[in-house]
């Protein structure tokens, strides 16, 4: 299969007009895997930045050269000046997070990672000099105002993870505008794609739509805007590849496709790509409580400012978790805890 981190032509042209080196903070996540991998395909001055390299377990299935590959709690400022001084990265994107997992209910470690140490690497960034800095934000920051607002509606949030987003979102608006620094902020909508928590939606639906059954839903009229992962690393990408320009410093802009797609339309969709025979069942899995019916994107500002739209339809990512599946034995890879359970 082509690679599942392959970006467009005018997307590498992006890539490689960024000043380097260049740091993913964050590295050992979904998101962060992904975009270092991307960028490994077509530099070698990328640095994934994690809590602890050699023991996570997306840096070592996906086998990132360890020459490429830091470690750094973020949350300990020591460290953390340490590795910025020593590596002197102009391109910085950081997607270090905490608190957007149910598992993870430490609300005090939310506020430090997400806001605190975000701020400590911005006063450490800002004394040597850098040319873009993009944030992974998250569309939680708008809360219960959920159903495709712009940049400028009000914010509402409505967990501890969704206020520090809203926190940080707020400082870079600060440091953009005042400071004139090169920040930026990406509101993310609901990504998936290779390497995402195995017990996540996704992942769980197509590994059992691959065995022809449904796992559980909650109730069919929860909604997602769903967003494949490449577009979101295109988008990072395009955010860096524009933070200097006076225009774009501090701001924040909606990454997601702008379709709202229910948990049952979901469930259908794959019915029909997987040729499942039996029919799903809802809310046979309990709501969380940041499920709303009406949660998608307006992508409007993106589109304008950053030149950036998805390219990649729900279908077509569907199909593409399910070969990323298939070639890494998803099922019963030493890293899926799922199938443990």
């Amino acid at each position: 299969m082509n690679s599942p981190y392959s970006i467009s032509e005018d997307s590498v042209k992006q890539l490689n007009s960024l000043p380097g080196p260049i740091a993913v903070f964050g590295a050992g996540g979904f998101i962060g895997i992904n975009l270092l991998l991307a960028i490994l395909e077509h530099r070698k001055d990328v640095y994934g930045i994690s809590q602890d390299h050699q023991n996570n377990w997306r840096l070592s299935a996906s086998h990132v050269p360890m020459t490429n590959l830091l470690s750094c709690d973020i949350n300990d400022f020591t460290q953390l000046k340490e590795v910025i001084e020593n590596l002197k990265p102009k391109t910085i994107f950081n997607l270090a997070a905490y608190g957007a997992y149910p598992k993870q209910t430490e609300y005090k470690k939310t506020y430090q990672t997400n806001f605190n140490s975000s701020i400590d690497m911005l006063e450490i960034l800002k004394k040597q000099g850098f040319s873009a800095y993009v944030y992974a934000g998250s569309s939680s920051e708008y809360g219960i105002n959920s159903a495709a607002p712009s940049e400028t509606a009000e914010l509402m949030p409505n967990s501890h993870y969704a206020v520090s987003k809203t926190a940080i979102s707020s400082a870079l608006k600060y440091y953009g505008l005042i400071e004139k620094l090169p920040v930026i902020n990406l509101r993310l909508y609901s990504v998936y794609g290779p390497w995402e928590e195995p017990d996540r939606l996704i992942p769980v639906l197509i590994s059992h739509a691959r065995k022809n059954k449904f796992p559980p839903f909650v109730q069919p009229d929860i909604s997602r805007d769903f967003i494949y992962i490449t577009d979101v690393v295109a988008a990072f990408i395009a955010a860096a590849a524009n933070a200097e320009s006076n225009l774009i410093k501090g701001q924040s802009f909606n990454i997601g496709t702008g379709n709202k797609t229910t948990i049952r339309e979901l469930a259908i969709k794959t019915k029909n790509i997987c040729n499942i025979n039996e029919d799903p069942l809802f809310g046979n899995m309990q709501n969380r409580n940041w499920d709303v019916p009406d949660w998608y994107a307006n992508a409007e500002k993106v589109a304008k400012e950053l030149k950036w739209k998805y390219r990649i339809e729900l279908e077509e990512g569907l199909k593409k978790v399910i070969a990323w599946q298939h070639e890494v034995g998803f099922d019963n890879a030493y890293w899926n805890w799922t199938n443990k359970i």
